[in-house]
This record gives structure tokens, C-alpha cells and sequence, in this order.
């Protein structure tokens, strides 16, 4: 599966919202027995040290963990690992262009193995349970 690009609005984000997205679709990786997923991860930081550092070394410390970065840190938390670079990916200063393309390999895949439901049956609901302690959004009803 490829996994186009993902966002959450700012005042939605370290509410857990990014991770109930990946868990969706790692769900149906799961139920379909695909054997994993591709996507392009955005290196967010890049910019801070582009004048000094190469793109690759950048990602190569985010990858030991000797630096942080906002979006691909979180991935490789998730379990991704790094497949290669793309330059010109996208138009984003942040990364001055630069994607990083990702792959989750599926534990759960069985060569062979039908999938357990149909695509387009709901397989449960995705109640979106917000982590409390964060501001009310701008403009969110009863704030």
C-alpha cells in the first residue's frame, strides 16, 4: 500500500489524532494481509541545519537518534524504517524539498492468505478520543 500524505490541522496536533490515522491503516494492512506500506515522510526539521548539514546526514542522525525531527522521528517510532531520499518531493521550505520514503513491513502478513473482509466493509469504528489538557481549538464549538 502507499501512503499518501497525512496531515492534522495545528490546533489538533499532540492530541493523538496522527497515531489513531497510522493505526487505521495499519489496520487495514493488516485485514487486507498486505505485505506492508510505503509513504514520504517530510524531514520538518531539515531547514533548521541545512546550512551545515547534507540531507543525508541529517536523516542518517534522526535515524540513530541523535537528532529530532517533528514528522519522521514519529514514524520511525511507529516502526518504519528509512528506504531512500527523494529529492523534489514536494514544495516545502521546512524540507527544502526533500521526502524521505518509509516502509512498514506488515508482522501480521501470511503469504497466501485471503483478506479477512471485503474493502468496503467498516471493520470498527475509529472513536476519536482526544488526550485532554490542551487548549480548545480556535472556533470549536463550546469554547
Amino acid at each position: 500500500m502507499y501512503g499518501v500524505e497525512s496531515c492534522v490541522h495545528p490546533d489538533y496536533r499532540g492530541r493523538g489524532v496522527g497515531s489513531l490515522l497510522m493505526e487505521a491503516r495499519f489496520d487495514v494492512l493488516r485485514r487486507l494481509n498486505l505485505r506492508g506500506l510505503i509513504a514520504g515522510s517530510i524531514p520538518m526539521d531539515y531547514h533548521n541545519v541545512a546550512a551545515s548539514m547534507a540531507v543525508e546526514d541529517y536523516v542518517r542522525e534522526v535515524v540513530e537518534g541523535k537528532r529530532f525531527d517533528t514528522n519522521l522521528s514519529k514514524q520511525l517510532h511507529k516502526g518504519f524504517q528509512v528506504h531512500n531520499l527523494i529529492p523534489e518531493y514536494i514544495h516545502d521550505m521546512r524540507s527544502l524539498n526533500w521526502a524521505v520514503a518509509i516502509v512498514w513491513d506488515n508482522p501480521a502478513y501470511e503469504p497466501g492468505k485471503l483478506a479477512e473482509a471485503p474493502l468496503f466493509e467498516v471493520p470498527r469504528l475509529y472513536r476519536t478520543q482526544l488526550r485532554s489538557g490542551l487548549p480548545s481549538p480556535t472556533g470549536a464549538a463550546g469554547s
